[in-house]
């Protein structure tokens, strides 16, 4: 199973492509510059691996005594007797039943056994079964995203299911050093920076926005808080073993340590009114699990507080992208664009104001994933999501200045009736724009679609449709390298459609295509040369199945509501 490179970022000559978990930088060229690897902890030291392989003494185990429990039942039987009936009487007494004898389940046994069988599909969804059945996603998270400073001196990423931003120091040779990396409360979902290089916004799945210093110096924790900590993870984490590496635990915890602190690990029951030993055994396992839980969040709250983070707005539903725009009419002013999955594009003030709605811009049926401010034209916003058509906006008045048409452009260029009939919905995933002389185009990807589209910006501001480029394979990501007049488009390998003679021929796999302008068609061409899988600066080995590859990289498409009610 390849790995494709599936999130791309230029600064001048040097391309920045996420692979799974690491970063590789090339020059425009696509030769290997460096690799940052993600930092994945050691599980055991050399010695500690001798010490487990030693087989350990055995020692006899002591009989211990009973243990102390709730007195026997009592029962009357006919002659009078009282005798006492306890849990191995009861036994005793099933086994004397005759063989040919067979028990019927009545409806409330039929009941219980399916609610049994949904509580248990329910806990594969709950956060912990996610951790179990998701190993080595847990282990080397993806990078979902990378976004680089306006003067190119430094590089952030996010990490998928670790919650965590990266910052990297870029010396403008295509070498990076990290700087710092912070877990966020939340999962991050979308970035952005605003226009003087120092505050970082981050989006979440649920619904917040909060503001962070681009620099960041982690502060030595206090002795009592390092003590928390300690013991926290004691309590919460139990010890690796050889066979089965530990997982990182991803809690959900507040960000308040007060609050994580006062969080109440009693249950309702107590010992005086439980009344069998079995009973009294499941309330000592639900007092360690309550325990183990406020361990995890507490250990979580005193990591997050240790960098300074603000929380500046928030929507009801996950958010999907997020952008700092200045208005050309308003110069002094910034303003911070949020779309969610609930189908809102929010225009709010920039900070400190955040908190002051300057309008919304409302018009699509299905979610919105993306929003695009082009760079020579800072006064219109396009926007895309689960909806047949891009939206084109006057952003500070809310105005919607018109569509165009992406279903219809995809069934087109299709090459076949028959798979044009398959395509019913499109869920667009990346909207780039590229200054081309004086024309403003507009390039869009579309989720598991192997099409580019390719729109132009007129003067009245709406989009015209220029050009459907057929792919080698489902384009993941859109990027220009200025400096060689290229357009980048990282693919997906294993969906890609040459032959093995073609494969061969080329060195590999097609994983980053480079597409140039043609002055004399007024088209963009796919050029030799590129990125093959083969020549990458260093081969990852992907322990995730297919199916896991799959939900790691297309994600859009699941924020489509399958059921409107649950809006």
């Amino acid at each position: 199973m390849a790995l494709p490179y599936h999130v791309l970022k230029v600064y001048d000559g040097v391309v920045f492509a996420a692979r799974g978990s690491n970063i590789h930088s090339f020059d425009s060229n696509f030769n290997p510059i460096s690799v940052w690897k993600y930092p994945v902890k050691q599980q055991e030291t050399n010695g500690e691996k001798a010490e487990s392989e030693t087989p350990a003494p055995t020692v006899e185990a002591q009989e211990s005594p009973a243990p102390e429990g709730p007195p026997a039942k009592k029962r009357k039987v006919e002659d009078g007797e009282v005798v006492a009936v306890t849990e191995e009487s009861k036994g005793e007494s099933k086994e004397d039943t005759t063989e040919g004898q067979t028990e019927t389940k009545t409806e409330g046994q039929t009941q219980e056994v399916n609610r049994r069988s949904r509580r248990q599909k329910q806990k594969q969804k709950t956060e912990g079964g996610w951790a179990k059945n998701n190993k080595a996603a847990l282990e080397k998270p993806f990078v979902q995203g990378m976004y680089l400073t306006t003067d190119g001196h430094h590089l952030v990423a996010i990490t998928g299911s670790d919650k965590t931003i990266w910052v990297f120091e870029h010396d403008g040779a295509g070498n990076l050093k990290q700087l710092s990396q912070r877990a966020m409360p939340k999962r991050p979902c979308a970035l952005a920076l605003t226009p003087d290089n120092k505050t970082i916004l981050s989006a979440d799945k649920f619904g917040d926005v909060f503001s962070l210093p681009l620099l960041f110096t982690p502060s030595e924790p206090t002795a009592a808080a390092a003590a928390t900590t300690t013991t926290a993870s004691e309590v919460a984490t139990p010890e690796p073993t050889p066979s089965a590496p530990a997982i990182p635990a991803i809690p959900t915890p507040p960000t308040d340590v007060s609050k994580a602190q006062s969080l109440s690990v009693k249950p309702q029951a107590n010992e005086l009114t439980v009344h069998t030993l079995r009973n009294l055994k499941a309330l000592e396992n639900q007092k360690r699990c309550l325990e183990r839980q406020k361990a995890a969040k507490l250990a979580a709250a005193l990591q997050a507080s240790q960098f300074e983070h603000t929380l500046q707005l928030g929507h009801v539903s996950m958010l999907t992208s997020v952008a700092v725009a200045v208005h050309p009419s308003h110069r002094g002013r910034t303003y911070i664009i949020t779309a969610d999955r609930d189908e809102h594009i929010r225009v709010s003030r920039g900070i400190p104001q955040a908190h002051v709605i300057e309008g919304f811009l409302l018009g699509h049926d299905e979610f919105v994933s993306r929003v695009c401010i082009p760079e020579a034209r800072g006064d219109v916003l396009i926007s895309g999501g689960g909806d047949d058509d891009l939206f084109v906006w006057d952003w500070v008045s809310g105005k919607l200045l018109g569509k165009v048409p992406v279903l219809a452009e995809v069934k087109k260029a299709l090459p076949s009736a028959e798979d044009a009939d398959k395509v019913t919905k499109v869920a667009v995933t990346r909207i780039f724009d590229v200054q081309q002389g004086e024309e403003t185009q507009i390039f869009v990807v579309c989720e598991r679609i192997p099409l580019l589209l390719i729109y132009t910006l007129t003067s009245t501001n709406t989009l015209q449709h220029t050009q459907t480029l057929s792919l080698l394979g489902n384009p993941l990501d859109v990027e220009y390298l200025k400096a060689e007049s290229k357009l980048l488009v990282s693919i997906d390998p294993n969906t890609s459609s040459e032959t093995q003679e073609e494969e061969t021929n080329n060195g590999g796999v097609s994983s980053i295509l480079a597409l140039s302008f043609d002055e004399s068609e007024l088209s963009w061409k796919v050029t030799i040369g590129g990125l093959k899988v083969t020549e990458a600066a260093e081969e990852e080995s992907s322990s995730l199945s297919p199916q896991d590859l799959q939900k790691l990289l297309y994600t859009t498409e699941s924020l489509r509501k399958t059921n409107k009610e649950d809006e």
